[in-house]
């Protein structure tokens, strides 16, 4: 969750509070005491509470609260503002739909509770092999979107080799091991916006689920 709300609202408080100074104590020569500072204190912690509201609200309408992946409206907005710039520069974009395979069955004879711990674990591991820049995303039930930006040549194919082979050894107490369907689609050669990209990926999936 970032700070963005906290740091605007107490940063607000501070300026209007230095003119406040300023038009009292300099401008009409009032006396000065220390109720300033009680106010100042007052207005800083209203601020910082406000500001939290904010941050936690904008936190959840990008995030999903389970995984800690970005949810589904937030990557469509946040990829149209990269293509701009990668048109421009005339860089690859990665999207790799990754899909749980059997993860009815996993609920079922785990329960809810070590389903989500399996969501949860898996999101941790798309993330720990993502960029800093990339985006990892839960875009549904057991399935989660990584957009790998700036995609290097040739990079895919070890991607996925790599992302399967941390599955099939996972460090849980109850699940061990997890296979997946993983389709993928590179930006521009398969599409240019992010719906193409998707509907390639879910195409290339569903290819290797039924191989």
């Amino acid at each position: 969750m970032g700070y963005r709300g906290r740091v605007v609202a107490v940063c607000i408080v501070i300026f209007f509070n230095i003119l406040r100074y300023g038009y009292y104590h300099i401008y009409l020569g009032y006396l000065f005491d220390r109720s300033f500072f009680v106010l100042t204190g007052i207005f800083l912690l209203v601020a910082w509470i406000g500001g939290r509201q904010y941050d936690v609200a904008k936190f959840y309408a990008e995030k999903d609260p389970l995984t800690n992946a970005y949810n589904r409206r937030a990557i469509d907005k946040v990829f149209k503002k990269r293509l701009s710039t990668y048109r421009s520069q005339v860089k690859k974009i990665g999207v790799v739909l990754i899909d749980l395979d059997d993860f009815k069955e996993i609920n079922d004879t785990f329960g809810h509770q070590t389903g989500d711990e399996l969501l949860r674990y898996v999101a941790e591991l798309i993330t720990s092999s993502a960029k800093k820049e990339d985006y990892v995303v839960r875009w549904g039930g057991d399935e989660f979107v990584h957009v790998i930006l700036d995609l290097k040549e040739d990079t895919l194919s070890d991607y996925v080799r790599n992302l399967r082979s941390k599955l099939s050894d996972l460090d849980m107490e109850l699940v061990d091991t997890v296979s997946a369907s993983i389709g993928m689609a590179v930006y521009p050669d398969d599409g240019e916006t992010f719906e193409a990209l998707i509907q390639k990926a879910d195409a290339s999936m569903y290819e290797m689920k039924k191989a």
